[in-house]
């Protein structure tokens, strides 16, 4: 499936568009899939787990010693309390092009939001049944929170409970609702998907950032904010001046503790934020994009990470997991896991 990236959207900073007409040899459109784009953030998913159905996953014995050494170093701090806790937190993922969006014969208005959709398409992955060598699957949801996962894995031949939870930040998809009538539900939404990746840069062994990254001033889990009257974002005077979010991923960084992985799946995240981030966290792998790019580039290699996480894959694998396609290999980057 190819996806075009209109010159105006890439002005805007948004993720991805997408022509409609281009998933007619898909059947998208065609049917109620409950949320906008739910169906091909399944599609995209999919399609990259049957890629990593068939790749190999490391026995650390195997590898020369540095090698060997760097992987057992990076898991040991993650896996020694017999649980595997990765998190994902997605913002608000609106769809920002200037004009309403209209998608399966519908009218979604101005800048609808696509995080929703992601949540149930990462969601029914996680807990399809497994086939093959990937682990992004067979999860059990959590009776006590819908947004919780588990499974019990095998890593480097130890068993470990892995938890996989995700938040998302959208009240509804129609913007003008979460501005209008859903206005309180969707403040408390934000502060509380905002504060849920702040706490998980401090607990988690792993945390994932999906989302926009407003030209510097993001991870945003909050609606957009335009130059006044016009559909465009403010990034010259709000995102970039401020850097909001940004600057209170710092502060959560600031802890004595943090996460030992963390994934920026967001435009350009490895200019925007990689040399601050690594400066404040020394020790944590950071998985980073480079340039404005498609949705799925980044959406799959979290998929990938999260799988490889799963598995206790080393360097070489680990870093083939993020990348199985041509446009993750040209996009995606990885520093600091394993050196």
């Amino acid at each position: 499936m190819k996806i075009f990236l209109s010159s105006a959207l890439v002005l805007s900073a948004a993720l991805f568009t997408y022509a409609e007409t281009s998933f007619a040899g898909f059947g998208f459109g065609k049917r109620n899939v409950g949320y906008i784009y739910e169906t091909s953030f399944s599609s995209m998913g999919w399609r990259y787990l049957d890629l990593l159905e068939n790749k190999s996953t490391d026995d650390p014995k195997a590898l020369e010693s540095s090698q060997r050494n760097a992987c057992y170093k990076r898991y040991g701090t993650i896996i020694n309390d017999n649980t595997l806790d990765i998190r994902i937190a997605i913002g608000y993922f609106d769809w920002t092009t200037g004009s309403n969006v209209h998608y399966s014969g519908r009218s979604y208005g101005v800048s609808p939001s696509l995080d929703i959709g992601a949540y149930e398409a990462l969601k029914d992955l996680l807990t399809s049944s497994c086939g093959g060598k990937a682990r992004f699957c067979g999860f059990r949801k959590d009776p006590q929170n819908s947004s919780l996962f588990t499974r019990e894995v095998t890593i480097h031949g130890k068993k470990v409970l892995a938890r996989v939870e995700i938040r998302f930040s959208s009240a509804s998809e129609i913007l003008s609702d979460n501005l209008g009538k859903y206005r309180d539900t969707q403040a408390q939404r934000s502060r509380y998907a905002e504060d849920f990746f702040s706490r998980s840069l401090r607990e988690a062994d792993a945390v994932f950032y999906f989302g926009h990254a407003r030209n510097g001033g993001g991870p945003d889990f909050y609606p957009p904010v335009f130059l006044p009257g016009t559909n465009k974002l403010n990034y010259s005077g709000y995102y970039k001046a401020k850097r909001p979010g940004f600057n209170k991923m710092l502060n959560a960084l600031g802890s004595s503790r943090q996460a030992p992985v963390i994934g920026l799946m967001a435009c350009a995240s490895r200019d925007h934020f990689l040399r601050r981030t690594r400066a404040v966290a020394p020790n944590s792998g950071v998985i980073s994009s480079m340039d404005v790019l498609n949705v799925d580039y980044v959406y799959t290699a979290m998929i990938g990470a999260v799988d490889a996480l799963l598995r206790g894959q080393c360097q070489k694998s680990f870093y083939q997991s993020i990348r199985m396609t041509s446009g993750n290999q040209k996009y995606i980057t990885m520093d600091g896991m394993f050196e």
